[in-house]
């Protein structure tokens, strides 16, 4: 008595997940997939400069705004959550889009002086496409300091190795020097020779409180008799915040005066 409806029912769930005659199995009889066109988003990402990028808490920025504009001003706006670090739109129409995005506080007031500008080509149905878009240094509302954390290698060796016995550091940041000074109480200011820190200590070299944006960092190397032995100039960058990266500048080796060796012409 029970063997019929067991079938009957099997039949009537085959019925319902393959799309019956007058059950469709997608909505509104559409099975088309929606385009998704993905906007990613970073904070003072420089790679050039070693700088991944900095995070949504060195900013307080809880959400963000993106604003896709399409060809005729028709605008569609996605708020994540800034942790998120995308927003993605489903079926749009095809096109380009102009892209204004915002960081926002927790009051939902904008952390940048205007929204900052990008691209992004939405596809067919069914296609996934993305674009990047950077907020840089310069476009925040407020003024920030960070940690700038640091390792210093001599022609890809320690100090020992490298004949370096005491190290002199310059930091400049917005054209101006530095008067602060490292956890080891040495200035940055390219006037305080102090002993070589090894490379393959714990911990780095670090420096509170130094403004933030682009930098540039001068490393020279002593030897015993203090003479020269390695001179560079980074340019570089400070982010916002206490969580920074530590950065590792390699001095190069110095190069030899070709002329010196070089055998006298013929």
């Amino acid at each position: 008595m029970r063997r019929p409806l067991i079938l009957g029912g099997l039949a009537a769930i085959q019925a319902l997940s393959c799309g019956g005659a007058d059950t469709p199995q997608c909505a509104n009889n559409n099975c088309t997939l929606p385009s998704n066109t993905v906007v990613k988003f970073t904070f003072d990402a420089y790679p050039q400069w070693q700088f991944p990028m900095d995070s949504c808490s060195d900013f307080g920025a809880l959400k963000v705004q993106v604003d896709a504009t399409d060809g005729a001003g028709v605008v569609t706006t996605l708020v994540v959550d800034c942790g998120e670090a995308q927003a993605t739109f489903q079926g749009l129409a095809e096109g380009p889009y102009s892209i204004a995005l915002t960081p926002l506080d927790g009051g939902g007031a904008s952390l940048v002086k205007a929204p900052i500008a990008g691209m992004v080509t939405a596809m067919g149905p069914g296609t996934s496409t993305s674009a990047s878009v950077n907020v840089p240094w310069d476009s925040w509302t407020q003024s920030y300091t960070g940690t700038f954390l640091f390792r210093l290698s001599w022609g890809g060796n320690s100090c020992s190795a490298a004949a370096v016995a005491t190290q002199e550091l310059t930091l400049t940041v917005g054209g101006q020097m530095f008067t602060g000074m490292t956890d080891t109480m040495h200035h940055l200011n390219g006037m305080d020779p102090e002993m070589c820190k090894p490379l393959e200590d714990n911990f780095p070299e670090s420096a509170v409180q130094v403004p933030f944006g682009p930098a540039t960092f001068t490393v020279v190397g002593k030897d015993m008799g203090g003479n020269v032995h390695f001179q560079h100039t980074f340019d570089t960058f400070v982010g916002a915040g206490i969580s920074n990266p530590t950065i590792t500048y390699d001095v190069p080796a110095p190069t030899m005066d070709a002329g010196v060796d070089a055998p006298p012409d013929a």
